[in-house]
């Protein structure tokens, strides 16, 4: 295990120095544009360009790594996201910037795939487990610290995106420097909507809900805090307390999910979720005292809807196909995590800066309503033939899933197999859809 930590320690470096670039950019992204005046419609349009970019660029990334290798395409994709940060610092104008921001998407969607991939490769048997764990605290404590980075200069010149395209072309140098033998190249994963959405339709709902209450609040929680009233150390203090909260209630609401029906489970999420966003939306006003913790609560359980979702979805399908159903969801979240914004933006003008987390309330209390009254049928799954949960890191790429335990452990995977076998026997299934990894 010490020998598989060390020879990952460069690329567990290159991500922690990654997203705390990530996270420093898209908050001041957010955060100047609300100080300069622009309108939350545009505001929410031009965040969103983000994972629009994520989207595409699960498009051509793998072909970048098989022609390259990962050590150059990382190189590539470094390069482009650093240039992407830096040209904000030089132009504002609104158009260029939704550019950017997509270009932005797609270079760090190739960066999570090599860093994944690279993972993979290395981890073998026992070691999968934990080093998922670490990769998992590395990509929240990224994107955690990068909130505080804010204090560090300005939103009226270009300090702050000086840095974050300065953290960028760092995180290159641990894995430019590495002596570690590179991986194989990866491919990408096939996702199958229809299937996923006639086995477990709420789980496919719930990523989708996941990414536009997620997606939203990433997106204009900055603006958010300005309208309110918070400098700018309040801002960094209120996203960095919602980013780090989703780390620590993994645990608890993942064990939870472990031991109740995990469809009761998302919807009573969901529900939580509605109604801390709408305390937020009537009391968040109020000062740092009142928001910080209601923020705290609402970050942790957002954090948490997407690999509950993940984790209802993954008892239905078989183990062959954990990589290609991550693929799925993925998109399904990114879809949410588009749309989310615009959504929120066009409250947010009508309403004022409550309608961001009154946006949310809305999507999660429909989503809790639809799950409580519809008529769908809904194949589900027995608590003790659930699997165990596992927490997800914010990340763009199938490939994270190819280091869930489930693959590896031969209990686990038995038991995710004669599930799979079940539901294909009682017509409700595919185990054959075919997928490559």
């Amino acid at each position: 295990m010490r020998d598989t930590l060390f020879s990952l320690a460069a690329v567990m470096t290159s991500t922690l120095v990654l997203l705390m670039g990530s996270g420093l950019l898209g908050t001041t992204l957010s955060l100047q544009m609300g100080v300069q005046g622009l309108a939350a419609p545009l505001i929410g349009f031009i965040m969103a360009g983000f994972y629009v970019g994520m989207i595409l660029g699960g498009l051509f990334c793998y072909w970048v790594i098989a022609r390259t290798g990962h050590i150059r395409a990382f190189a590539v994709f470094a390069a482009a996201g650093t240039a992407s940060v830096m040209l904000r610092g030089l132009i504002f104008d609104p158009w260029v910037w939704f550019a950017l921001r997509i270009l932005n998407g797609m270079a760090l969607l190739g960066l999570y795939v090599v860093i994944e991939s690279w993972l993979n490769d290395r981890a073998k048997g026992p070691a999968r487990g934990r080093v998922f764990s670490i990769y998992m605290v590395v990509s929240f404590l990224g994107l955690g610290v990068g909130q505080f980075l804010l204090n560090l200069g300005s939103v009226e010149d270009q300090s702050l995106y000086l840095i974050a395209g300065m953290l960028f072309a760092l995180s290159l140098l641990p894995l430019a420097l590495t002596r570690t033998v590179h991986p194989p190249p990866p491919t990408g994963a096939s996702s199958n909507f229809r299937r996923l959405f006639r086995i477990a339709p709420f789980g496919v709902m719930g990523s989708f809900v996941a990414g536009a209450a997620m997606g939203s609040f990433f997106a204009l929680g900055a603006v958010y805090a300005v309208q309110v009233g918070l400098d700018v150390a309040g801002v960094s203090l209120l996203m960095g307390v919602t980013v780090l909260a989703g780390l620590f209630l993994q645990w608890p609401i993942g064990h939870l999910s472990d031991f109740y029906d995990r469809l009761k489970v998302l919807c009573s999420l969901k529900l939580a979720m509605a109604a801390i966003a709408l305390l937020i939306s009537l009391f968040g006003d109020l000062g740092l005292l009142w928001l910080l913790p209601l923020a705290a609560v609402f970050g942790g359980i957002g954090a948490t809807l997407y690999p509950v979702a993940v984790a209802h979805v993954n008892d239905h399908v078989d183990a062959a196909e954990l990589v290609s159903t991550s693929a799925s969801l993925i998109k399904a979240y990114g879809v949410g995590a588009v749309l989310g914004p615009l959504g929120a933006s066009l409250l947010i003008a009508v309403v004022g800066p409550a309608g961001l987390f009154l946006f949310t309330a809305l999507v999660c209390a429909v989503a809790a309503g639809v799950m409580l009254l519809t008529g769908l049928p809904v194949v589900r799954r027995a608590v003790e033939e659930q699997l165990p949960f596992i927490s997800l890191p914010r990340s763009g790429s199938p490939l994270i899933t190819e280091l869930d335990p489930r693959l590896w452990d031969e209990d686990l995977r038995g038991a995710t197999t004669a599930a799979g076998t079940k539901e294909a026997e009682s017509g409700n299934g595919d185990t054959n859809t075919p997928f490559r990894t």
